[in-house]
């Protein structure tokens, strides 16, 4: 389905949006430490892209800026508890002193959360990134560099090495299975982390092999489809 602005206030007016918590597990006792919360969305009964979804708003950052509010929102009050919480968040809004106000606010007012910066591979972006990261900072909220290492994106050495925690991208598994030499680069990052006292997250394990390479690459976490059957979601409509 081509999505416009139409159809998204459509899907929003209606209610038809949600939220599923992935789990994140320790690879030492395989117990769920956290969850990840990843927006959903439907028109009826067909589940419609997240990333065409948000693809279609942000070039309208005050429209981008608004659904966020309200997903965010969603996504906190409806958290599992006990238990750390992963939010992603675009650094694009959170550029206008009004933007950066409100999810200071919001954010300050919860517990064990971790948000991820969600890098949008370009040169120009790099300054808000960074300066996503002085306010977060300012406030003591902890935030992740998210699916490092994924293809066409842009490396930010400021945010690895600034980041609480880094997030390994599931690329890294696939270029594993094909060379296994190039497990020893993902070592060599899990190594940077645990000397900088950051922690790792190995994302898209979806089988035992899968599992079998992250303990040997020895990040802290994984999450992935093998995992499907721990998975949250629940819905605003």
């Amino acid at each position: 389905m081509n999505l416009n602005k139409n159809i998204i206030t459509s899907i929003m007016s209606s209610e038809n949006y949600g939220v599923c918590y992935e789990p994140v597990i320790n690879l030492q006792d395989m117990n769920i430490v956290g969850y990840e919360a990843l927006s959903r969305f439907k028109i009826g009964r067909k589940l419609i892209s997240p990333a065409d979804f948000f693809r279609t708003i942000h070039e309208d950052i005050e429209l981008f800026f608004y659904i966020e509010t309200i997903l965010k929102k969603f996504q906190l009050d409806n958290r599992p508890s006990g238990r750390k919480l992963f939010l992603n968040l675009d650094p694009d809004i959170a550029i206008e002193p009004s933007h950066t106000s409100f999810w200071v606010k919001l954010f300050n007012k919860q517990k064990e959360i971790i948000i991820e910066i969600i890098e949008n591979s370009d040169e120009e972006s790099a300054k808000d990134i960074e300066d996503f990261m002085d306010w977060m900072d300012e406030y003591n909220i902890p935030y992740a560099y998210d699916d490092y290492a994924k293809p066409n994106s842009m490396f930010f050495s400021s945010l690895l090495h600034r980041a609480d925690t880094i997030k390994l991208d599931i690329d890294f598994l696939r270029i594993i299975k094909k060379n296994h030499n190039y497990i020893e680069i993902a070592k060599g990052v899990v190594n940077y982390a645990k000397a900088s006292s950051k922690y790792t997250v190995l994302e898209g394990v979806e089988t035992q092999s899968d599992l079998d390479l992250a303990k040997e690459i020895g990040v802290d976490f994984v999450q992935g489809y093998l995992f499907k059957s721990k998975f949250i979601t629940k819905w605003k409509s």
